[in-house]
């Protein structure tokens, strides 16, 4: 936990939200589209869809016609789809005019335990996005019911035999590669303490994300380039159709992305065992 703490003081001194990881429905008519693999990339779609949980996204997948890639370096792009009970996810994913490519990605059904097959998904821990992220369907019911995936700039390898690939269960798999001597493993678990009160004057967004940290936890999913939540993109509520200002942008009291969060009691995480399946 220090060390996380020591992290988020040397990059910008806050724990921050990533506002650029894009989570889109795809209704059950959504034509399917071709996906390929970005050139210099590994092979990530297989020969087909993948219903036996083999994780290949196969080379149609149902993208809505208006979904925008997430504009970091890392160009996210999830899709989920509660018809056929599926969803993918890609990184470095770029939209040809019609068709998409990515460099990585993953699919899963939604009924899963949240973490890919090795070794497909687009996080380096394996942990899907769909199911830590923080959602405006979260943030519209009033209530984030699950844990919370984080980025950190830099992890240790886990060699202890909880998982593979020197990623620390429910994680299984890390980009460990700098192995950073006291640093947590992609796949760790924090919480704030039970009994901790909450600070005062926070923004709605801000109560939501403590209680569910205190609720459910966070995990570390991957590396980034600083300590920050993930989060849907607040633009998707407006190109899915939706009216108004979207929830998360109401939630947030006008605060950015490294404010939102930055007087939650980091400091006072604690590291805790993940839940048993």
């Amino acid at each position: 936990m220090a060390n996380i703490v020591a992290q988020y003081e040397s990059a910008y001194g806050e724990v921050a939200v990533n506002f650029n990881r894009p989570v889109y429905e795809a209704a059950a008519n959504t034509p399917d589209v071709e996906v390929t693999v970005a050139s210099g990339c590994g092979d990530f779609t297989g020969d087909q869809a993948s219903p036996n949980g083999s994780g290949a996204t196969g080379t149609e997948v149902p993208i809505p016609s208006y979904a925008v890639a997430g504009p970091s370096s890392d160009e996210i792009l999830t899709v989920y789809q509660p018809s056929s009970n599926q969803e993918w996810e890609f990184w470095l994913a770029k939209d040809n005019g019609g068709s998409w490519s990515a460099c990585w990605g993953g699919e899963e059904s939604l009924t899963s335990d949240g973490v890919f097959p090795y070794p497909y998904g687009e996080t380096a821990s394996g942990i899907s996005n769909l199911a830590t992220e923080i959602t405006e369907r979260d943030i519209a019911a009033g209530s984030i019911d699950h844990a919370i995936g984080f980025e950190v700039l830099g992890d240790e390898c886990d060699w202890s035999g909880t998982s593979s690939h020197g990623g620390l269960s429910p994680a299984n798999r890390s980009d460990c590669g700098d192995d950073i001597a006291g640093a947590p493993a992609e796949g760790q678990w924090f919480r704030f303490p039970a009994g901790l009160a909450m600070p005062s004057g926070l923004s709605p967004f801000a109560q939501m994300v403590f209680k569910a940290v205190q609720n459910y936890g966070m995990v570390i999913v991957d590396q980034g380039g600083a300590v920050a939540l993930e989060a849907d993109q607040p633009s998707v509520w407006a190109a899915e159709g939706n009216s108004g200002t979207d929830p998360i942008t109401a939630s947030v009291d006008g605060l950015q992305g490294y404010q939102v969060v930055a007087s939650l009691p980091w400091q006072d995480l604690e590291a805790v065992d993940p839940p048993q399946s």
